[in-house]
């Protein structure tokens, strides 16, 4: 019997499925402007498979819950939108094998944001509406017939020109084992973006044993939040550690801000 599924990718740089290869660039729209004014940059398609493509743009709101996770909504639903400024040129664009094709993304401000500026956001969605058929591996042999669907997700964003300050700030910062049995010990640390712009930085957590001196380094984790977001990032931590610890956690906000240092004396038994 001929199988026939549909498999949604959300991408943000570049996706290679058999004879579908298609990169979209830049993955993020930041727009700034005076109120009343209208601002536009350009969306670059390209084709570089074999099959003929046709994508389709809509909009939708989003923002991220107290894990970092994104949370999607219909345009228009969350406060801090601003789906209804946005306009594509054109709606519909069609890219044939090997071509390239540029979108235009349009903000247009409202002169009422100019009583009330702040940072808005939502995402851009380009997706493929003529599926193309494609073989994927599964469980070792190849499936044919299956219908690869491309969606691409853009994040635009509008900052007022007076938003300038980029900063983000520890607010805790605990030992924690979760909520489900056998769960593996974990750090957790809360941060605020308490700037006025989008912030994107790293967090580094490291152990010091206070015993013998020895380091261990915790894997390098990204971060990427809205003004006023607050998030937890949890850090699995190896099940062997025994002793006093010195815990040490290090927030790089990028270019001119100052490297946020957190420090904590934890135990393990």
């Amino acid at each position: 019997m001929k199988v026939i599924s549909s498999i949604f990718l959300m991408l943000l740089l570049m996706t290679r499925i058999s004879a579908q290869e298609i990169s979209v660039s830049p993955s993020r729209l930041f727009f700034s402007g005076v109120a009343g004014q209208t601002y536009s940059q350009q969306v670059l398609l390209h084709n570089s498979g074999s099959e003929k493509a046709i994508f389709r743009s809509g909009l939708m709101d989003w923002k991220r819950d107290s894990l970092g996770n994104k949370v999607y909504a219909p345009a228009g639903t969350f406060q801090g939108s601003n789906a209804s400024w946005v306009e594509v040129r054109p709606n519909i664009v069609e890219i044939e094998p090997g071509a390239r094709k540029e979108v235009t993304v349009v903000l247009h401000v409202p002169k009422e944001e100019a009583g009330n500026p702040k940072l808005r956001n939502s995402m851009l969605f380009l997706t493929q509406v003529n599926a193309g058929k494609a073989k994927l591996p599964t469980g070792g042999k190849t499936s044919l017939g299956v219908l690869i669907k491309l969606e691409f997700g853009l994040h635009v964003y509008y900052t007022p020109p007076t938003n300038q300050l980029k900063d983000m700030e520890f607010t805790a910062m605990y030992l924690d084992r979760g909520t489900a049995a056998g769960a593996q010990q974990r750090v957790a640390v809360k941060i605020k973006n308490t700037g006025n712009v989008v912030v994107d930085g790293h967090l580094k957590l490291e152990l010091t044993n206070k015993g013998n001196g020895k380091d261990l380094k915790l894997p390098l984790q990204a971060l990427s939040m809205l003004p006023g977001d607050e998030q937890v990032v949890y850090q699995e931590l190896p099940d062997n550690l025994q002793g006093d610890y010195l815990l040490v956690a290090l927030l790089d906000n990028g270019e001119e801000t100052n490297l946020k240092v957190a420090k904590k004396d934890v135990t393990f038994h």
